[in-house]
């Protein structure tokens, strides 16, 4: 599902909560399930062709330090990562390290409670030339702040950087991101196989993404 760009990103992770509420109570946990993506129409990918990514994915709740950030297991972070560096590896993305100097780079986080208030603080200890006056810049939106609101419990967060196309505003671009809920329900099978579900589909409704 694309996200028009008149559409905040506050409004859109709203509408991750509300839709928790169905007319007829689903059989499955996965039918909660509701993944979103968004991206900035007006961003040439087929003019970047490489990326990092961190080996860990940050926790992020309304009681984390961004100076000081958590990170989820490895049994769920290590599936959400290789399944973001499968589909970049198929859309013909090059994987680097993160002082080689990438034209992209993909933040993974994931949500415990509402109301999040996210920071670049979070991403200190790994993005390359990182200091404190950087702000966000979400897709077609540049003049948005760093609040994140509205995240429905287990929530899973990927979102693409491009470190080298920061304004003169100091906001960093989120050119892209995909977001979904679910990451703390039902079995370890379960939430396994719909992590690798809900990301594929993801890069499948993002075919922008792909390297000509």
């Amino acid at each position: 599902m694309q996200i028009p760009q008149a559409t905040s990103w506050a409004a859109l992770a709203a509408g991750i909560l509300l839709m928790g509420c169905y007319p007829q109570t689903p059989t499955y946990i996965d039918e909660y399930d509701l993944l979103v993506t968004n991206y900035s129409p007006t961003y040439d990918f087929q003019s970047r062709s490489t990326y990092a990514i961190p080996d860990s994915v940050v926790r992020i709740d309304v009681n984390s330090d961004p100076q000081d950030p958590e990170f989820i297991g490895a049994q769920y972070g290590d599936r959400i990562i290789n399944a973001i560096k499968r589909n970049m590896s198929v859309y013909g993305w090059t994987l680097v390290d993160e002082t080689e100097d990438p034209d992209m780079i993909i933040l993974p986080s994931a949500g415990s409670t509402l109301n999040l208030q996210y920071s670049w603080g979070y991403w200190g200890w790994y993005y390359p030339g990182y200091y404190p006056g950087w702000g966000w810049g979400y897709p077609g939106y540049p003049g948005y702040g760093t609040t994140v609101s509205s995240y429905r419990t287990g929530s899973v967060l990927f979102q693409m950087t491009a470190p080298k196309d920061i304004g003169p505003d100091e906001n960093m671009p989120v050119v892209w991101l995909g977001a979904f809920n679910g990451l703390l329900e039902g079995s370890t099978n379960s939430v396994l196989g719909r992590i690798d579900s809900q990301i594929d589909q993801a890069f499948r409704q993002s075919p922008y993404l792909q390297q000509l």
